[in-house]
């Protein structure tokens, strides 16, 4: 059984995926929308782990982002989540925890969130095996902005040091009292490419 889907956006352009068998082809043409360089923080441990870097594009804060956030941490017994405001544009967020989990369980629960489909497909995007949240600015967008901590009961899953000390030195988030902390040395960044959905001179670019 083949599928072969075709999306046009007059906002972004033009897009096909073709579905047959064991083969999935997807290729996206987008029209005038500057790409920029910008660097990420990679969500894959020294170990091979995964901590949970999450992605939403647009989302209502109090409607959707919180009561989905508590959701994943009361399933997945997830510790505190880290809330970013990612950019000017309306219900841009990250999320970060720092709990450490396998690959199969990080698949399950990225599955289990309502982040955009491309952020899913992200490492075959960018070709970096691991999930990456944007830390500097990327054209007219502003640098991430920490806007709360999301307290859990659940503090048993051990964490990535790495990754701790980079919200703690880049964010000035206070990691003290944090248990479980692994003993890993090693944390990843990476300079990509990216499309810029602000333009310059755009009203959310202004902002």
């Amino acid at each position: 059984m083949s599928l072969i889907t075709i999306k046009l956006s007059r906002k972004y352009g033009f897009g096909l995926q073709i579905k047959a068998g064991l083969i999935n082809f997807k290729i996206t043409l987008y029209k005038d929308l500057p790409i920029e360089v910008t660097n990420g923080l990679q969500n894959k441990c020294q170990d091979g782990m995964h901590v949970i870097f999450l992605d939403y594009d647009t989302s209502l804060y109090n409607e959707q982002l919180i009561p989905e956030l508590k959701s994943l941490q009361k399933n997945y017994k997830l510790s505190d989540f880290y809330i970013f405001k990612s950019s000017q544009k309306e219900g841009s967020y990250h999320a970060i925890c720092l709990d450490k989990l396998t690959a199969r369980e990080w698949m399950n629960l990225l599955e289990d969130s309502s982040v955009d489909k491309n952020y899913k497909l992200a490492p075959l995007i960018i070709n970096t095996k691991s999930w990456v949240l944007r830390f500097t600015t990327k054209g007219d967008s502003k640098i991430p902005v920490h806007i709360r901590t999301l307290i859990s009961p659940y503090q048993e899953r051990e964490k990535s040091r790495p990754h701790a000390l980079f919200l703690h030195y880049y964010y000035g988030i206070s990691i003290k009292g944090l248990k479980n902390l692994d003993k890993n040395t090693i944390i990843s960044l990476v300079r990509y490419s990216t499309l810029n959905y602000l333009r310059k001179g755009s009203k959310e670019a202004q902002e």
